[in-house]
């Protein structure tokens, strides 16, 4: 049975080939994600290793604050500690380090690099002795004073600057220009991970982006035959008996191993990300493979039904199936592996990993492939045991192949799942609680799933009954072909509805979550403009952006915001590693923040917190908390701050913050204070095109920042929530891709089945043109269903959350018509093409031959 069932398999392989080419999909972008972080970990495992191989201790701050996702940032130094550290015995050499956020400015005077929604921006003092520096010069020199800055190579290859040419640099000094006398490449890339790098002399590093007097931390390499563990221990005994005890030392080993651990832990979320989509994928082409198998043991029913009539049992019947899908699988998963190298080296090209370093381990090819077979072997399960209750007797006569209508208990136990699913749905929604809205959009899937092929023939004959009267005989039997095996038209078209479901509910999220955004700025914003430093603060404005602003005669109010990481204690209840805002008392009333309990005045040693904050801390009024950021210049007993108010946090634009301390408390605890946005307001009657000007002549001067008005504002976020939806969109568009490849496959074997009545129908007049239009449009009906289907639950999806997620001020449910209307349009127009190949195929039969095929 075997061997039949590799004979069958090589003798009707055209049949196979797009369940091969879906499996091969799905795989390949598995094996791609994960190919590329298997790559990413070792290429940078390697490349943090060799940077730091010659550096043995390292003495930093022991503050230090978890940022979310891996990252964390520092406390600073005494530079008096470099003298005290060379001077321990072992040691070699000692370099100190400072390190910040900056961003180079393009010769077009836009920002190059994206620190708020990609890669970060980074400035460092450039380190003299080269053992210890993780750059190496491959043009110029090393900078020698304030004036001179050095770049990695990638970022001078992408602005196209050149040595000797002036470079500007945004830093929360402000915007200046330096001469570029050098570039260098971090290890063996050019830019690691697209970050970008500026590198100033020690002093200037210190001035711009660091403290003066101050560095990061401090790099040692040990004498010959001193060890690592002795060096930090030395040097830890030396600061002892300093009486320095804010400070920790770390081997180079544990350094190393921190950092490449704190890298993983920050690829973490992006890889699971597109694991998902691959899952998606491979889940989508599970219908696709079910399909295939399913009308393949429904067009050899017969010779089935010859094998138990020999002698094969139910069990070899199955088995001979299993055997197929076992061998499309291994084969489809091999090619799409290697399909998914390809990809692997792309994606690595973006994050700027050496060519042809990709890392294949055995156990992601093992992942990858042993998914691809399990899937297509899970799919063809249901395929294999119908083909096992062929009776013998049926070779005695013709057999149809599957034309099964829907199961009436079937259509009715679906209608009823899909009810409770919308049901559930709407209790979640109207609770609050988005987590069971999830659960009643599975349920309302499942309950599709079961009543699509009750649904498969009223609704074709629907979508189709414009054809009919368009397109005469051709688009009636499109539509009547569409309807007459629902069986497989609603499996053809669930995979469709799960890819454009998912892009349906991304679009009415994105598009309720941007209404409400405009409603609440339209509403609660009182101010004019936002100037916004475009960088969630990494860089920030100057100080002095705000005060000249202010001293405008056409401006009534000037609110900076400020950001920095802290960590706040609540007596009793832990400690909360968070950012803490600096405002002024003015912010809440330009963005309309309600305060419910207590005042805004922002005095000194007092603290406004948000709701939802003090709901989970059990904060109220009168309630003290010790708020302690990095290098905090205040005295210890400063830092305790009183609960003066709490205002209501839930909107969309998320409020201001958990911790909101008056400016100047905030300016006399963070030694370098830049404002991550200014709120303007004008005094009345000035308007809004006189007053900006004078706004922009100021801000210009701040490289990357950004004067906007309301309106510019509403688009700015709206933008950033657009990246995600392109991003989502183009993943997801893999799966509607492998959807399509399942029309294409089951048109093409309807085709291959009905040979005999196509060749009936060219021999009593229908021409090759009508036969190619009647398969064509029959693809696009059923695309069209398909996408009524996601349609449909993406709706009920999106609703639910935008409804559930209604107290933290996502107030508007928008229905993007336009591009449900362009979906619809989309999927016929696809429908079309992917039926191109099965409808030309159709067209060129010879009649004769056609009408003598069994």
């Amino acid at each position: 049975m075997v061997r039949v069932a590799l004979r069958g398999l090589l003798a009707h392989k055209g049949r196979l080939a797009i369940t091969f080419v879906a499996v091969a999909l799905g795989v390949a972008f598995m094996g791609g994600v994960l190919v590329l972080t298997d790559t990413m970990n070792r290429t940078f495992d390697d490349l943090f290793a060799d940077v730091f191989r010659d550096t043995d201790a390292v003495v930093r701050s022991d503050q230090a604050i978890d940022t979310g996702f891996g990252g964390e940032v520092r406390g600073h130094i005494d530079e008096a500690l470099l003298a005290e550290v060379e001077a321990v015995d072992g040691v070699a050499a000692a370099a100190g380090n400072t390190e910040g956020f900056a961003q180079v400015i393009g010769k077009d005077g836009e920002p190059h690099g994206d620190p708020a929604m990609g890669a970060v921006t980074i400035g460092i003092n450039w380190v003299a002795d080269e053992r210890l520096n993780p750059f190496d010069l491959v043009e110029g020199r090393a900078p020698r004073d304030g004036r001179e800055v050095v770049l990695d190579r990638g970022t001078a290859q992408d602005t196209g600057y050149r040595l000797g040419q002036a470079v500007p640099v945004q830093t929360q000094a402000g915007t200046e220009r330096y001469e570029l006398v050098g570039v260098a490449r971090f290890g063996a890339t050019d830019s690691p991970a697209g970050q970008s790098f500026v590198m100033w002399t020690a002093a200037a590093a210190q001035r711009l982006v660091g403290q003066e007097g101050r560095y990061t931390a401090i790099a040692v390499l040990a004498d010959d035959g001193v060890s690592q563990r002795r060096l930090a221990g030395g040097i830890r005994a030396a600061l002892d008996r300093a009486g320095v005890d804010d400070v920790e030392v770390v081997t180079g080993a544990d350094a190393t191993a921190e950092t490449q651990s704190r890298f993983k832990d920050q690829l973490a979320p992006f890889t699971t990300f597109l694991l998902a989509f691959a899952l998606v994928a491979l889940f989508v082409g599970t219908f696709v493979i079910y399909n295939s198998f399913s009308i393949i043991v429904a067009q050899r029913t017969r010779e089935m039904a010859l094998l138990r009539a020999i002698g094969a049992r139910r069990r070899q019947v199955r088995r001979s199936v299993l055997v197929e899908a076992v061998a499309v699988g291994l084969v489809g998963s091999a090619v799409g592996f290697l399909v998914g190298l390809a990809l692997a080296s792309v994606l690595g090209s973006v994050f700027d990993l050496p060519p042809g370093a990709l890392a294949v381990l055995p156990l992601s090819v093992g992942v990858a492939v042993v998914t691809g077979i399990v899937v297509t072997v899970v799919s063809a399960l249901l395929p294999a045991w119908r083909a096992s209750r062929v009776a013998p007797l049926a070779a005695m006569r013709e057999v149809a192949v599957d034309r099964t209508g829907h199961s009436q208990a079937r259509f009715l136990a679906g209608g009823v799942v899909v009810g409770l699913g919308v049901l559930v749905v709407v209790a979640g929604a109207l609770g609050g609680e988005p987590a069971r809205v999830g659960i009643g959009a599975v349920v309302v899937f499942a309950g599709l799933l079961l009543v699509s092929p009750g649904l498969a023939r009223p609704v074709s004959r629907v979508l189709g009954a414009p054809l009919a009267r368009l397109r005469g005989v051709a688009g009636a039997l499109a539509r009547d072909n569409a309807g007459r095996n629902p069986r497989r038209t609603s499996a053809t078209a669930q995979a469709l509805m799960i890819g454009v479901g998912l892009v349906a509910f991304i679009l009415v999220v994105q598009s309720s979550v941007r209404a409400s955004i405009d409603e609440v700025l339209d509403e609660s914003f009182a101010g004019d403009f936002i100037i916004d430093s475009g960088t969630f603060g990494l860089i920030g404005l100057p100080p002095r952006v705000a005060r000249e602003v202010a001293d405008l005669p056409d401006v009534a109010v000037v609110a900076p915001v400020r950001f920095a990481q802290a960590t706040v204690a609540v007596p009793g209840r832990g400690v909360d590693d968070t950012a803490v805002t600096g405002a002024t008392e003015g912010v809440f009333d330009l963005l309309d923040l309600v305060v419910t309990t207590g005042r805004a005045r922002l005095a000194p040693g007092e603290v406004v917190i948000a709701q939802s904050r003090a709901d989970e801390a059990g904060l109220e009024l009168g309630d003290e908390v010790t708020v302690t950021f990095l290098d905090d210049r205040r005295p210890a007993g400063a830092r305790a701050a009183t609960v003066a108010g709490i205002y209501d946090d839930e909107s969309p634009t998320g409020g201001v913050g958990n911790f909101v301390l008056g400016l100047d408390d905030f300016t006399a605890a963070v030694p370098t204070s830049a404002d991550a946005q200014v709120v303007v307001q004008l005094r009345e009657g000035v308007p809004v095109a006189e007053a900006e000007p004078e706004i922009e002549r100021i801000v210009e001067r701040s490289g990357a920042a950004e004067v906007q008005s309301v309106d510019e504002y509403k688009e700015v976020v709206g933008s950033q929530i657009d990246q995600v939806l392109v991003l989502v969109g183009g993943l997801l568009a893999l799966a509607v891709i492998i959807a399509l490849l399942g029309i294409a496959n089951t048109i093409a074997l309807s085709v291959l089945e009905r040979t005999r009545e196509l060749g009936l129908l060219r021999a009593v007049g229908m021409r090759r043109r009508q036969v190619r239009a009647t398969i064509r449009w029959e693809a696009a009906i059923i695309s069209l269903f398909g996408t009524t289907l996601g349609l449909f639950f993406g709706l009920v999806g999106g609703w639910g959350i935008v409804r559930a997620l209604r107290d933290q001020g996502f107030g508007v449910f928008e229905v993007p018509v336009a591009w449900f209307v362009a979906l619809a349009v989309s999927a016929v127009v696809l429908g079309l093409v992917a039926a191109v190949v099965p409808a030309w195929r159709a067209g060129r039969m010879n009649v004769l031959e056609a009408i003598g095929t069994e």
